[in-house]
């Protein structure tokens, strides 16, 4: 029987490991330094020296020693396939996942085998196309707001990270729980979201540590976890109590869901790690995705000046609504090719418990699985020219041929990101409604510099001045 999968991709039943001994190697190794491997290059610069070890052994699977752990980098379009598809054997049980039970428990987005399988079943229906062009309106709506909140304040120097944090929260946040939640509450909540993001981020990269070592920060993370969960819970608890017949958002419909085999809802606990992977997903991945979004704008002023004469064209001064979306073809490519140039998931951990054999190379027994992105979304091999932005690499025309696991910002195969669309959709109402009315410059001088953490972030924020779109009134 067939497994569904975001955006109509039908995944197969799970299938065995393939062991065909006749050309089967082990897997490379790079040991990097006594006892502590390659962590110290990590924690350096992860993208950049992921990166490295996969130009130094292009097309296979590198073991990387990180401590006492070994983790194996598998980048080539053809191995990234075989992974993902095969969701039962490499899974999201151990290795670096983990780390990520405090914050994000058993979500769709960290969980594994039956459980997975049973909450994505009762999970698809709300991803939709016929609900999110439901959601559009209330999406707008709340980009609008926003967005007038930018221009009130423009011309201004602003942390256009911070920003898009704030409006990507805020999008996820109303759709997910509905209309009038509190300002300054989300606004706390998502302070103490990036606290347990960073160290999170540190933990799953030390994941062969015992869960009690103490490392750095370790009070203000799990004062973190526990002011999330309090806050979530509480939510939860008040939404069941006060009924969730009537209201459409993510919350009530997860709250409605049933199993379709027997019938059985979720629990309190389950709401909210389902909760939590969508808020992770939805509202941190967008805002990176934004932010670098408008540093490419400012760096490639072509680009940019092509994706303000479509909007023109098609919206005029008009907001846009769902129809509008599939005539924005450029804007569309443009996102696209940030997220390669610069994918909110980076990294993308598997781990598999028993022997398999990934393209002729064995991979050992409970060993973390990292894929990457980033290392793959700039393979010259796949892309000419892979530091330049073209958003024209998107057409039909170019992409023909191109391996379907080339590119992968929202992960593939079963645990595909299942709000992909949603994501999308999103990304393309800001900046539609951004490019109507602003423009943003980077400040003179200021550094931009990846940095890796579950997400990818510029180290040094990206602080960008605010002015009026050319056409609009000066501000």
């Amino acid at each position: 029987m067939s497994e569904i999968a975001s955006g109509g991709e039908v995944v197969g039943p799970a299938r065995a490991a393939v062991k065909d001994t006749k050309a089967v190697k082990d897997a490379t190794v790079v040991r990097g330094y006594p006892l502590v491997g390659g962590l110290v290059s990590v924690f350096r610069d992860a993208p950049g020296f992921m990166t490295r070890v996969a130009r130094e052994h292009p097309g296979e699977i590198v073991g990387v020693k990180l401590g006492p752990m070994t983790i194996y980098l598998v980048t080539h379009p053809d191995h990234v396939q075989h992974v993902v598809q095969d969701w039962r054997l490499f899974g999201k049980s151990g290795g670096m996942f983990k780390a990520t039970r405090p914050l994000l428990g058993h979500g769709l987005l960290v969980s594994d085998g039956d459980l997975w399988l049973r909450q994505r079943r009762m999970m698809q229906p709300l991803f939709n196309a016929k609900y999110l062009a439901v959601l559009t309106d209330l999406m707008v709506e709340i980009v609008d707001r926003e967005v007038n909140l930018l221009v009130a304040r423009a011309p201004a120097t602003v942390d256009m990270e911070r920003e898009m944090n704030v409006m990507s929260q805020r999008l996820i946040l109303e759709t997910m729980l509905g209309r009038g939640i509190d300002r300054n509450e989300t606004a706390s909540l998502n302070d103490e979201l990036e606290t347990a993001l960073q160290g999170l981020n540190l933990r799953m990269f030390l994941s062969f540590l015992p869960n009690r070592f103490p490392l750095p920060g370790e009070r203000r993370y799990r004062a973190a976890i526990a002011a999330i969960d309090d806050a979530m819970l509480r939510l939860v608890h008040d939404r069941r109590a006060s009924g969730a017949a009537e209201r459409n958002d993510l919350m009530s419909l997860l709250l409605r869901a049933r199993d379709a085999d027997t019938g059985e809802g979720m629990d309190d606990r389950q709401v909210r790690d389902e909760l939590m992977s969508i808020f992770v997903a939805g509202q941190d991945a967008t805002a990176k995705a934004m932010t670098w979004l408008w540093y490419l704008l400012d760096q490639n002023p072509e680009a940019e000046q092509r994706l303000r004469t479509e909007v023109a064209d098609v919206l005029g001064d008009r907001l846009p609504t769902f129809d509008d979306l599939a005539h924005l073809k450029y804007t569309k490519r443009v996102i696209q090719e940030a997220m390669r140039l610069y994918p909110p998931a980076w990294m993308i951990p598997h781990f598999v418990d028993q022997e398999a054999i990934v393209g002729g190379q064995r991979i050992p027994a409970h060993s973390p699985i990292l894929l990457s992105p980033w290392v793959t979304h700039r393979d010259p091999t796949f892309w000419p020219d892979p530091e330049a932005f073209d958003p024209e690499r998107f057409t039909t025309e170019r992409s023909a041929g191109r391996p379907r696991y080339a590119y992968y910002p929202f992960g593939g195969g079963g645990h595909q990101c299942i709000g992909n669309h949603f994501a999308m959709m999103e990304t393309q109402l800001i900046t539609a409604i951004m490019v109507q009315r602003l423009r943003a410059r980077l400040v003179p001088g200021h550094r931009v510099v990846p940095s890796a953490s579950v997400t990818l972030k510029p180290r040094y924020g990206m602080k960008m001045t605010l002015g009026a779109a050319a056409g609009t009134s000066e501000i």
